[in-house]
């Protein structure tokens, strides 16, 4: 189930047993525990109708379920981080028996941060009754959509071009574009609209943005704002391995750029075929443009030769890293 579905569920009132809300989108999965609660919980009423619970032995755990709710329709019960789901122990039968029998008039909701374990007996007892809601990172449409509806609710708007432009600069966690969302919605002031000048201005580059920008410098290039980038994500706390593979990403990106132009796909085919966010594609071919097909062969080469390197303890990461991006400008020198 996605949270799509739960909400219908909600909305047709339909909301009962056992729920493992998990997977890596924390904010997402935050807020719809909360819309649970709006829902379900009387205004006045939520402390007698809820029970919040860490790690609860079963007997506190059924004990809880079986309480009947007052003045509500529905009691809500909410497991936090339960060992049997992401640690080493294993729910007892008596916990994975209850799962499907547990009352209507209760609604238990596990929170697991990040990706539960689905060997686990208590996993496969929620899934089994189809309650496992999995919050995964949005869609690039359910993203710049959610982008634009959060600026709303600030009072401001924005273009599905800046939008796309805030998640590629930012990144996908929708607590970090909340917190970007909230600075450039205090930037634009009286102005109604944020545009992408706001968004170059003050919000915070993704290490994977900065490695794009950084590529731009190599293909146009600009040494001194490729090594400039690249001290800044350092200063940051990025590593060199990190930066390195993000390298090797981008350029097997490119890569796939020139196969598909060798084999005469149209530009929309290409930016499908890449599987990024359309603003990122667009720079990814213009990217290309600055390469022949061999010398990307041989880009993505230098990375693959220098990570090999790093692992195998041949080189050191103090200056590897460095040492592959002269060798890139080396490439784009020779063809001039």
């Amino acid at each position: 189930m996605d949270r799509k579905q739960l909400m219908q569920e909600l909305r047709d009132g339909k909301l009962q047993g056992a729920y493992l809300f998990e997977g890596v989108e924390e904010n997402i999965k935050a807020a719809t525990l909360n819309a649970v609660r709006k829902a379900l919980l009387p205004e006045g009423l939520e402390e007698l109708n809820e029970s919040l619970l860490d790690n609860p032995p079963t007997d506190a755990l059924i004990a809880a379920a079986e309480t009947m709710p007052f003045m509500a329709d529905k009691r809500l019960v909410t497991v936090r981080e339960h060992p049997a789901l992401t640690g080493r122990a294993e729910a007892d039968e008596r916990l994975c028996e209850y799962i499907p029998q547990s009352p209507d008039c209760s609604v238990i909701i596990f929170l697991c941060r990040g990706k539960a374990d689905a060997r686990k007996k208590l996993y496969k007892a929620i899934q089994k009754k189809g309650g496992v809601v999995s919050f995964n990172p949005l869609s690039d449409a359910e993203l710049t959509d959610w982008i634009r509806r959060t600026f709303q609710k600030l009072g401001k708007e924005c273009s599905a071009a800046t939008a796309s432009l805030l998640s590629f600069t930012v990144g996908t966690d929708t607590a970090l574009l909340r917190t970007e969302i909230e600075k450039l919605a205090a930037l634009a002031g009286d102005r109604a609209q944020v545009t992408d000048e706001h968004v170059r201005a003050v919000a915070t580059r993704s290490v994977e943005c900065t490695v794009f920008e950084m590529v731009d410098a190599v293909v146009a290039g600009q040494e001194g704002r490729a090594f400039g980038l690249l001290r800044d994500m350092l200063i940051t706390g990025s590593d060199r391995i990190g930066i390195l593979a993000m390298l090797l990403r981008q350029y097997r990106l490119l890569q796939h750029v020139k196969i598909m132009q060798y084999e005469k796909r149209s530009p929309q085919q290409i930016k499908q075929g890449l599987g990024i966010a359309p603003f990122a594609a667009e720079r990814c071919i213009r990217q290309a443009q600055g390469y022949s097909g061999g010398e990307v062969r041989q880009a993505v080469e230098i990375c693959l030769n220098t990570e090999y390197r790093i692992k195998s303890g041949q080189l050191n990461q103090e200056g590897a890293l460095e040492g592959a991006m002269l060798q890139l400008f080396a490439l784009r020198r020779s063809r001039k």
